[in-house]
């Protein structure tokens, strides 16, 4: 077991470039309990790895990173393969052990969980590592060195969950406690939802 103040030897990339079409705006600068939607994953993820960087092509999330000087890239590229290629570029001078892919709309994710993810990846390195509550899988996924090329050679409609089709005995699920820690917000329903339930959880504190 790690102790709590070692860095994971694996790189962390935080995926911002999303269009958010079913939203209708840029869903991560929404407020959620009083911040941007993003700043949660920027709290959980921060004194964890030996290096994470923000991907993203919006101006405001760059200087919400600035802010808190978190490395972030800028870039106006496309699609989601491109997302992903920038981000590992980026890690590749730190030669990770792994690749963590975290979305940005996650506020109930847990810090645990993510610890426990790296733990399960550190036992078994070749592994494809992601979340899950029972047999449903969710993000973030981690991926081991080996498939780093592969990684950055998807399609450019394709993430990481291509590269867990095509290689299903390698997925390990390691279990969240709390089912809604997989729950991600895609539309404004989903943040109503979302809010009901944190208001929920206020209230029972």
């Amino acid at each position: 077991m790690m102790k709590k103040n070692t860095l994971y030897p694996i790189g962390c990339i935080i995926m911002a470039s999303g269009n958010a079409l079913r939203f209708g705006s840029n869903k991560l600068l929404t407020s959620f309990n009083g911040q941007p939607l993003i700043q949660h994953i920027l709290d959980i993820t921060g004194g964890l790895f030996i290096k994470r960087v923000v991907v993203t092509r919006y101006d405001k999330i760059a200087q919400i990173c600035q802010r808190q000087a978190i490395p972030y890239i800028l870039h106006n590229k496309p699609y989601l393969n491109d997302t992903i290629r920038l981000g590992m570029a980026y890690l590749e001078p730190q030669n990770p052990l792994g690749y963590l892919f975290c979305t940005s709309d996650q506020p109930f994710l847990q810090q645990d969980s993510l610890r426990q993810l790296c733990a399960s990846f550190l036992s078994a390195p070749y592994a494809i590592e992601r979340l899950a509550y029972g047999s449903s899988p969710g993000n973030p996924m981690l991926f081991p060195q080996d498939l780093a090329e592969e990684l950055k050679s998807l399609p450019q409609d394709k993430g990481g969950s291509a590269i867990a089709k095509k290689y299903p005995e390698r997925v390990r699920l390691v279990q969240v406690q709390d089912k809604y820690e997989l729950f991600d917000i895609d539309t404004v329903r989903d943040l109503r939802q979302g809010l009901n339930l944190a208001a929920a959880r206020y209230s029972e504190q």
